[in-house]
């Protein structure tokens, strides 16, 4: 039996760690740029017939150049994961920015929106992001439990008024009985007083002294004169009764008459803020829809021409980045302020979302409202809109569309925005009709 000695095991070891670190050289080519130089060295050195005593500077300069690597990589993890974690910061920012942009908030809850506005567009750090994020939160779930507040209190309202009309009708129920209970009463009395008078008759034929028949018409004249009294306070109770009734019934009714009044002031309050843009103060997307249904059935029925244009403020992205928020509130409401000024009173303008706006214009073909258009884009072009004194290149692109044949709104609207998505391909700032 063959023995190892601890020489021939020294070099099995060696004969093993050599062939390691060649397949160790195979392996990493072309893995690193910076392992680079030391597996050329290697291989120089491999192919001079060096041992692993002639590599050991080599191997060992390979160790710490694969651990300078190995955290580098954790770093550049790192950092991806913390600018992964900004970007969706960000884009939860944007999009909750939006959310409030287009909610219709409570006139209570204006200003504390308009605060958490302006936080949502300041810079943050990670701090400060859960507590904008947290601040949203709870105004959101504020203004879900003020508008279920709402709902109970008109629903309670009308519970009220219902019961209130119940209390009414039973009023009117009980002066209806009064009122056939007097008549009854008169009838009553009417037949009591011919009873009376027939009475009287007979005792008359039948008398046959002076003081005798005297003593039977006093008699009847008395209870005549009881009947009539009786019947007298019995009608002045009934009047008084009905008297106080109407005016019970009066001061109910005038009750509700101011408190419903005072819920439809309300309501058209809240209602015309449902269909106002906060910002611009147009009409937003909702009242929009509403006109371009209205304006759909009466083209169908009178067939004038009735066109639709779709506007778009020119990187406005740009402005926002460059010049901040307020910028791009101010550039909204100055654009907003400008198509309405320069549209009939006809026309209808309203903000349709971001920096999109649509105009309805009734009795108008797609040919006028490109004048039209094309004089609005001008003057906006050239209006000097400036922002803390620094002027900003302010232009709109829009699309324009007629309805024709048998077209839903949602026709027009998709051929009006190809249309604009044509004014944009093509430079923008310029106005552009549709054409199949």
């Amino acid at each position: 039996m063959a023995t190892t000695t601890p020489y021939s095991a020294s070099l099995d070891n060696e004969k093993f760690l050599y062939k390691l670190v060649i397949q160790l050289l195979i392996f990493c080519q072309g893995s690193h740029k910076l392992l680079e130089p030391h597996l050329l060295a290697i291989g120089a050195k491999l192919r001079s017939g060096a041992n692993l005593q002639d590599l050991l500077s080599e191997l060992q300069a390979v160790s710490k150049t694969l651990l300078h690597i190995s955290k580098q990589a954790k770093q550049d993890v790192s950092a991806g994961e913390s600018d992964s974690a900004a970007l969706q910061n960000n884009y939860l920012l944007e999009r909750l920015d939006e959310l409030l942009a287009d909610a219709e908030v409570p006139l209570r809850f204006q200003q504390q929106t308009s605060l958490l506005k302006q936080r949502v567009r300041a810079k943050h750090s990670e701090e400060s992001y859960k507590k904008v994020i947290d601040s949203a939160i709870i105004l959101l779930l504020n203004i879900k439990d003020y508008s279920v507040s709402e709902r109970k209190g008109i629903d309670g309202f009308l519970g009220d008024l219902s019961e209130r009309l119940d209390e009414l009708g039973q009023d009117v129920e009980t002066a209806g009985q009064a009122n056939r209970a007097s008549i009854d009463n008169r009838e009553m009395l009417n037949t009591e007083i011919h009873r009376q008078v027939g009475s009287l008759k007979d005792s008359t034929q039948a008398a046959e002294e002076l003081d005798l028949l005297k003593n039977h018409t006093a008699e009847h004249l008395d209870r005549l004169l009881e009947q009539l009294i009786e019947h007298k306070q019995l009608e002045d109770e009934r009047q008084q009764e009905a008297q106080e009734k109407i005016e019970l019934m009066t001061q109910k009714l005038q009750e509700l008459e101011t408190e419903t009044e005072t819920l439809r002031v309300k309501l058209k309050i809240e209602h015309d803020k449902a269909l106002c843009d906060s910002l611009t103060g147009l009409p937003n997307r909702l009242a929009y829809n509403n006109r371009a249904e209205m304006e759909l059935k009466r083209w169908k029925r009178y067939r004038a021409p009735l066109t639709l244009i779709i506007w778009d403020i020119d990187f406005f992205k740009s402005i926002n980045d460059t010049y901040g928020h307020k910028a791009g509130d101010k550039t909204l409401a100055l654009v907003a302020q400008l198509l309405l000024n320069n549209c009939r009173e006809t026309d209808f303008v309203a903000r349709y979302g971001g920096e999109e706006f649509v105009m309805l214009m009734p009795n108008t073909e797609e040919s006028q409202a490109l004048g039209m258009a094309e004089n609005t884009r001008k003057m906006i072009q050239s209006c000097g809109f400036n922002s803390n004194g620094e002027n900003i290149n302010l232009t709109l692109s829009c699309g324009i569309s007629e309805y024709k044949g048998g077209d839903l709104h949602d026709d027009v609207f998709v051929r009006a925005d190809q249309a604009l998505y044509q004014s944009k391909q093509g430079g923008r700032n310029r106005c552009t009709v549709f054409e199949g």
